[in-house]
């Protein structure tokens, strides 16, 4: 085999070719934060190279005129979503061997240090005793503000030979400095050997993936309506699914939300109303029932106030992915596909598999990158391939934010929810290259959704209106049918809880759920919430909504009534006008919050200062 070397200068030529189709073939990821060990240094710096953490946007986003109106402690503070990078003084190189299959790329997001001078990134590949070929180069972004696309470069002239990769940050005049220029989730992607085995799965002991999309309202997908659609992957999906119109969490926040999802009981059951109280240990979680029966148990925790030592939410898995501030999409996607790779091949890969990802994306602040943040997502989903065409779904052009405490904007939102559905096409691409969709269920929902400044409130979750509770719920099932099934009825976010258990054939601990195959179609009576912090409860029919406020420093206190077949934006309050509905609606949600058995009480525990100031500049307290 001929060997090559791939130079990535920070300085474009693309690469002329694109290999071998590789449709039947499992995609690879090879990444470089991952195999640091592998790379070599030389040029100016020749000290080991870092990986560190970088943010696809700015470190802290804090608007100076916002703060000067409502002043805040200097703790207080947001940040873009995480990302894994290679650190790079400019003037220095790297180099790595890797071994390309067809239709190979390296993908980067080209970031900055503040403090950096100008620079450039370059790409070139060499075969070994030849010159290298320049395959691509640019200037950094500036520093701050929205982060730049990833850039995907062609290495297709080389599919199916062993390269070098060599990455050098270009400094004026070679001057190094102190300063590094930073390679934002830094990976080769190509399609290498066959996908394994995927037919030899039991039908009773399917994979499970649950993705958990934070702050996800059901009208931001295309699939529920929502023109121009923002989330073709996600609609593509959601049409080889069962999917449930009229699907309402539990809560309106996320430990209390998750924890839900995660044990199929409501709130008054669990216990948890906060971010300070984690899962007592004698409640039973999907990941424990799944690691009983044998199943390899993984997750992604996206955020640090839902990591298991805060949320009790662990129980069961055998490894989670978390971090002390939140995870941008990509990286909890590349965790994912890098734990799925890991067992291939090994005897483990004969065992089922349980995994939860969590990614929070859509949840204030509203940074996403290029081109999502200024009105774009990609034209059709792609898997892992990069998309090879953009369209708009909105009026394009950069949008400042509307709320500068929490970094809040409707159209940043949007931009954000096309950012993840970009991500969670990059996965669907990986199961679908090795197989894994022929043997595995898919469940998607979200933990709550958003005011968008309805109801006179800026991006908080607070109060129970559809805004908050509405939410996508759809399961693809293992050998899905080319189209799915659009079913109307009230269901809940706890109904998965037994349904992937059943489909499993599981034996199910006590628990409030029911089977979504029983509910398709018809649906339960009523549907459930409850406000964080014991603040109110809602009861909700097909025809209207009741809830009650209490203590809630945004939404004011008493009673709210809504006739939700005639007022679906829930703006009429038909509450206090003595009408028989809300006498029978009060009386059964005072049933329903009366009715309990005994269960395990959770035991809060001391927020430190910096968390909770974390939480407050989040929006929750």
């Amino acid at each position: 085999m001929r060997r090559i070397v791939l130079f990535i200068i920070v300085g474009g030529v693309l690469a002329a070719g694109s290999g071998c189709r590789g449709e039947d073939v499992a995609w690879q990821r090879f990444g470089l934060c991952e195999h640091l060990g592998q790379l070599r240094t030389g040029g100016a710096d020749r000290r080991t190279v870092t990986c560190r953490i970088a943010w696809l946007g700015p470190r802290e986003v804090r608007d100076p005129e916002a703060l000067a109106v409502r002043p805040r402690r200097a703790v207080e503070r947001l940040s873009a979503g995480e990302v894994r990078a290679l650190a790079q003084r400019p003037g220095s190189r790297l180099a790595v061997r890797v071994a390309l299959g067809a239709e190979p790329y390296f993908s980067f997001v080209p970031l900055r240090e503040d403090s950096t001078p100008y620079f450039r990134f370059r790409v070139a590949v060499r075969a070994r005793g030849e010159r290298p070929v320049l395959v691509h180069r640019a200037p950094a972004p500036p520093p701050g503000g929205t982060a730049p696309a990833a850039v995907a470069v062609d290495l297709g002239r080389w599919a199916g030979e062993e390269v070098e990769l060599l990455l050098e940050a270009a400094a004026p005049g070679g001057a190094a400095s102190g300063a590094r220029a930073l390679w934002g989730s830094p990976a080769v992607y190509s399609r290498r050997g066959p996908p394994p085995r995927a037919g030899t799965r039991s039908a009773e002991r399917p994979n499970v993936v649950l993705l958990g999309l934070d702050t996800l309202r059901a009208d931001a997908l295309g699939a529920y309506g929502r023109r121009p659609s923002m989330t073709p992957a996600l609609d593509r999906l959601a049409a080889e699914s069962d999917l449930f119109l009229d699907a309402f969490s539990c809560f309106n926040v996320t430990n209390p939300s998750f924890a839900s999802l995660l044990t199929g009981l409501y709130g008054k059951h669990h216990g948890i109303y906060d971010f300070d109280t984690p899962l007592p240990p004698a409640h039973t979680t999907l990941a424990e029932v799944f690691a009983a029966a044998g199943y390899r148990t993984g997750a992604v925790v996206s955020v640090d106030h839902l990591a298991p030592r805060r949320s009790g939410l662990g129980q069961g898995f055998a490894v989670v992915e978390a971090t002390g501030g939140q995870l941008a999409a990509e990286r909890g996607v590349d965790w994912a596909m890098d734990w799925l790779a890991a067992a291939a091949g090994s005897p483990s890969a004969e065992r089922p598999f349980f995994l939860w990802l969590h990614l929070f994306d859509p949840h204030t602040p509203h940074t996403p990158p290029a081109p999502f943040a200024i009105g774009r997502r990609a034209a059709r989903p792609s898997g892992l391939l990069p998309p090879d065409e953009w369209q708009p779904f909105r009026p394009l052009g950069p949008r400042a934010f509307r709320n500068g405490i929490l970094g809040g904007h409707p159209d940043l939102y949007a931009g954000e929810v096309a950012y993840l559905d970009r991500q969670v096409d990059r996965l669907l691409g990986f199961l679908e290259s090795r197989g894994l969709l022929a043997t595995t269920i898919v469940a998607v929902v979200a933990d709550h959704g958003e005011n968008l400044e309805e109801h006179g409130i800026e991006y908080r979750h607070a109060g129970l209106w559809d805004t908050t509770t509405h939410v996508p719920l759809f399961v693809r099932w293992p050998g899905a049918r080319p189209r799915g099934r659009r079913l109307r009825g009230l269901v809940q976010n706890i109904d998965l809880f037994p349904t992937l258990l059943g489909a499993a054939k599981l034996e199910l601990p006590p628990q409030d759920g029911i089977d979504l195959r029983r509910l398709a179609g018809r649906g339960r009576r009523a549907v459930f919430a409850e406000h964080t912090g014991r603040l109110g409860a809602m009861v909700r029919t097909r025809e209207h909504k009741y809830w009650v406020s209490r203590g809630n420093r945004l939404v004011p206190d008493g009673a709210y009534l809504y006739d939700v077949r005639r007022d679906p934006r829930e703006r009429d309050n038909l509450a206090g006008g003595n009408l028989p509905r809300e006498r029978a609606l009060a009386s059964l949600l005072d049933h329903w919050l009366k009715e309990r058995r005994h269960t395990p009480r959770p035991t809060p525990r001391d927020l430190p200062p910096e968390e909770r100031e974390r939480l407050r500049a989040l929006g929750y307290l």
